[in-house]
């Protein structure tokens, strides 16, 4: 303290108080809107991803969107409660399978951009139901879209068309989304192979009009059911479709539909997942999940597990869950 200040008054001394204690304010609430503005910036430029990674990694802390590093190949079932939205990762391209229920977060676009996704090459909607396409508006804010595929026997007309159906061609449009309708055949995008296997007539029921794939990276498989019913499983198996994956996408959130013991035997997965809202009193199925577990895969459902990645080196895989029951 300085000679002078020692020989205030009280009342001059309490001045000099104010005078810097406001002073101190002001100082702490410029600090406060610049950190806001650059957290803002950084967030929406995707860099905020970037930056909170290297923090967890400084200082030694493991964050489950970041467990898949390191591996080139990851597919990532995105907690959306009752609904699909899913990531398939490699570091020369992107497959993004459905999107989930609308939410007011987004809640798929928000763990692409929290995982540092920002382009997406292939985006398929399994088939129409807002489950599957409802929050796909967010997506499209927040990631480029190369390809946009659409079974052709989900294609409605447009007098026919639900407000979700409306939205995705409406963004398609606005953001020129090439929109594709794939043959059956195999399609390859980067490092990975794309084998559409169904729908190859059309159903009455549009939840078996769901596009099934199969995506394959070097020695691994991972199959996409979509919704689809007993109907197209007896359909491919009849087929004889190359059904054989190491991962199975169980169908329609392991409806009593669906996922018959010859189909699994066909399938003979190594892991399923389920992808379920919480609390659900009907899904999955009991008989179902009998079915699934007397199969010998190891069963994932994000309703017990949150988000669950699957990662691997192109041989051996390795499951990551976010919660454990």
């Amino acid at each position: 303290m300085s000679r002078k200040f020692r020989y205030l008054t009280p009342w001059e001394r309490f001045k000099v108080y104010k005078k810097y204690r406001y002073l101190s304010l002001y100082l702490i609430a410029l600090v406060s809107v610049f950190l806001i503005i650059a957290l803002y910036f950084l967030h929406i430029s995707g860099a905020y991803d970037t930056v909170s990674k290297s923090i967890y990694n400084f200082f030694g802390i493991s964050e489950f969107a970041f467990e898949s590093d390191g591996y080139p190949f990851s597919v990532h079932f995105i907690d959306v409660g009752n609904g699909d939205a899913i990531l398939v990762h490699t570091d020369k391209a992107n497959i993004m399978i459905d999107t989930g229920e609308y939410s007011l977060n987004g809640t798929s676009a928000e763990y692409l951009q929290h995982f540092g996704i920002d382009n997406i090459d292939l985006f398929i909607a399994s088939h129409n139901d807002s489950d599957h396409i409802g929050d796909f508006s967010h997506i499209a804010d927040r990631c480029r879209i190369g390809k946009l595929w659409i079974g052709k026997y989900s294609v409605s007309d447009i007098a026919n068309r639900t407000e979700d159906e409306r939205l995705l061609y409406r963004i398609a449009a606005d953001k020129n989304i090439s929109i594709e309708n794939p043959e059956m055949g195999r399609y390859h995008l980067g490092d990975m192979t794309v084998d559409v296997l169904s729908p190859e007539r059309q159903y009455n029921n549009d939840n078996d009009n769901s596009l099934i794939v199969k995506i394959s990276y070097k020695e691994i498989a991972v199959l996409f059911t979509g919704d689809a019913g007993k109907t197209v499983e007896e359909d491919l198996l009849a087929q004889n479709a190359d059904l054989t994956a190491d991962i199975l996408k169980v169908s329609h959130h392991g409806s009593k539909t669906a996922t018959t013991e010859e189909f699994l035997a066909s399938v003979s997965p190594k892991y399923a997942i389920i992808s379920v809202e919480k609390n659900n009193k009907y899904l999955p199925d009991r008989y179902a999940a009998e079915r699934l577990y007397n199969s010998g895969a190891e069963v994932y459902r994000t309703d017990l597990n949150g988000n669950i990645i699957a990662a691997s080196d192109g041989k051996d895989i390795y499951v990551f869950i976010e919660k454990h029951e």
